[in-house]
């Protein structure tokens, strides 16, 4: 039988909007141990990238849930610099369905939050590119708390994640990035090289109407991101990460430190025992006929695909 998962979100009475995830049927495979999320003193190459890192705090290592303690939160960064005035538009334009709800008490009592984070609706208004089973781009997908594969080539390194079952591939053989590309892309553009132990990812030509996280800050096509990885003990690889665009930004964004741990290759598996990624994919003819008839009828406005 197909497995299907849904992620919901809720209105909480704090005003919080809170997701989870609903499975028609539930995954099986062992619990992958919680030394993961603890410094390992295991020998490792740290230039071996290779293998399944989540962020996710559950003991699984995926199927809803939050990040794990020091794996930072699901946005790009609160030290938001000034928009230019295309940025303000953009960001206004973009209503999100996840952070805190807009106009509550909640809100209002954490100013120390960037108000981007603080002006959550219901999902309904359809802004969300993802809704509509879009990809959701390099950033926010990096974010989110499910698995992401590194599948290591002598000339590039794929990066492929269980949210969505999207690809991105980062080349390593040299070339350079396209100065002002034709077509973006909604992965962009990308190419990585390592410094000391430090894997060093540039990428451009990222379709503008991606997100750079949950809580709808845009970018332009214009946009560079910096990504800087390093593999700091055998359980754990960090990524610190730079948005520069001009367009929107008036200054560069230098997002949260976001870090990874290993899952075991027979760590995520089906009911059947099938090791691997499982297939999340957005696909519109399952939103038709499983969310929409079995969920969202059922539960009313308040839930949606995150």
């Amino acid at each position: 039988m197909r497995k299907v998962s849904f992620t919901l979100i809720f209105t909480l009475p704090g005003g919080v909007l809170f997701t989870s995830v609903v499975l028609a049927q539930g995954r099986g495979g062992a619990p992958a141990p919680l030394e993961r999320i603890q410094p390992s003193d295991k020998k490792f190459d740290p230039h071996d990238l290779a293998g399944i890192w989540t962020r996710n705090s559950s003991r699984l290592g995926y199927g809803g849930g939050g990040t794990c303690p020091d794996c930072g939160d699901r946005g790009f960064g609160n030290d938001v610099p000034p928009f230019t005035a295309l940025g303000q538009k953009m960001f206004d334009a973009n209503k999100p369905s996840y952070g805190r709800l807009l106009g509550s008490s909640d809100a209002a009592s954490h100013t120390e939050e960037h108000i981007g984070r603080r002006r959550a609706v219901p999902p309904s208004n359809g802004t969300d590119p993802y809704q509509y089973c879009n990809p959701m781009g390099v950033t926010r997908a990096l974010i989110y708390p499910d698995p992401v594969e590194f599948i290591v080539l002598p000339d590039r390194i794929y990066q492929h994640f269980m949210w969505g079952y999207g690809i991105r591939t980062i080349w390593t053989d040299g070339r350079k990035l396209p100065e002002d590309p034709d077509q973006p892309r909604w992965w962009g553009y990308s190419v990585g090289h390592w410094e000391g132990d430090t894997f060093i990812v540039d990428s451009t030509g990222h379709d503008e109407r991606t997100w750079v996280d949950h809580f709808g800050y845009p970018h332009s096509d214009s946009m560079h991101l910096q990504e800087r990885y390093r593999r700091t003990n055998y359980n754990t690889l960090e990524l610190n990460w730079t948005i520069t665009d001009p367009k929107v930004l008036t200054k560069p964004w230098a997002g949260q430190t976001k870090r990874f741990h290993l899952l075991g290759k027979d760590d995520i598996k089906t009911v059947d025992g099938f090791a691997g990624l499982m297939e999340d994919v957005c696909a519109p003819a399952d939103e038709v006929d499983q969310f929409d008839r079995r969920i969202r009828d059922q539960l009313g406005p308040g839930a949606a695909r995150q």
